[in-house]
């Protein structure tokens, strides 16, 4: 158990450009426009994460939960990424970018939703991709979720998964789901990584202080990371998309299953923005 910690820890902390050697730094906030009395604002919709594509030093695409972007504005998603605080005392390291979604219906099949930036998200110490899961989650494993905490933190919390039968109820129609349940902060694993006991870093927290439109309890739909035996960087392995009860740090949560939406995923996060953009206009045509 010692040599697990150890290796969760570990790659935690890393820096690289290959992808899943850090966790953190592949987390992103999302955007989206919503109209607060007379004004268009951005308001946060989920937490993604930065996936690779075909280039060694930078990515166009976020992965999200299909859910995040249902709707489609006209001026699109806002991606912030580069800075676990983007609201707070880092605020200056964080980068923004436009990006157009892509969805695969139904969502049932297709629970993970893509985002494509017209400029490329360069890879820095704060920029790193996540690898994508290529196979269903195997027993050996060690998994955490992201987390956007009250004040706009992001971080991650470590989480146990359970059987699927704990959330079958949830399921909704989903063929493949993933199942899990916080795990109390180890204070050896919050000292390592810089984590206040205190702070309220419940998944489902609203993610600010103030009241936006559209951002409620249980919205986030923050992503899965697993280390498996198998595959030694980290993966990313789903989305929160339910929980039984959204207020209780005890509940099983849902989770859309990204191994089962593979081809959908590598279809687009291998081609660019702008081919993305030719081969819809190909089709209109």
């Amino acid at each position: 158990m010692k040599l697990l910690l150890l290796t969760f820890l570990y790659f935690v902390d890393a820096v690289s450009s290959e992808c899943g050697e850090n966790a953190t730094e592949t987390l992103a906030l999302v955007y989206k426009p919503v109209q607060q009395g007379s004004k268009r604002v951005l308001g946060i919709a989920c937490q993604g994460t930065i996936v690779p594509g075909k280039h060694q030093n930078h990515t166009d695409t976020v992965l999200v939960s299909s859910y995040c972007i249902m709707e489609d504005p006209p001026e699109g998603y806002v991606v912030s990424v580069g800075s676990p605080d983007p609201h707070g005392d880092l605020q200056s390291s964080a980068k923004q970018f436009r990006a157009q979604r892509i969805l695969n219906f139904p969502f049932e099949k297709h629970p993970v939703g893509i985002l494509k930036t017209p400029q490329p998200i360069i890879y820095s110490d704060t920029v790193q991709p996540m690898c994508i899961a290529s196979v269903p989650l195997p027993d050996e494993h060690a998994c955490i979720m992201g987390v956007v905490t009250k004040g706009g933190l992001m971080t991650l919390r470590h989480v146990q998964m359970l059987y699927e039968s704990d959330c079958e109820p949830l399921a909704e129609g989903l063929s493949s789901y993933l199942c899990a349940k916080v795990k109390e902060i180890d204070a050896e694993v919050g000292e390592t990584l810089g984590l206040d006991p205190s702070m309220d870093i419940y998944p489902f927290s609203a993610p600010l202080d103030f009241d936006i439109n559209g951002v409620k309890a249980g919205s986030m739909e923050n992503p899965l990371f697993c280390l498996t035996n198998e595959h030694p960087t980290w993966s990313v392995y789903g989305f929160a998309l339910n929980a039984y009860n959204v207020t209780d740090p005890e509940s099983p949560i849902l989770f859309s299953d990204v191994s089962s939406d593979l081809t959908a995923i590598k279809e687009h996060s291998d081609i660019s923005y702008q081919q993305w953009v030719q081969r819809m206009l190909s089709k209109q045509g």
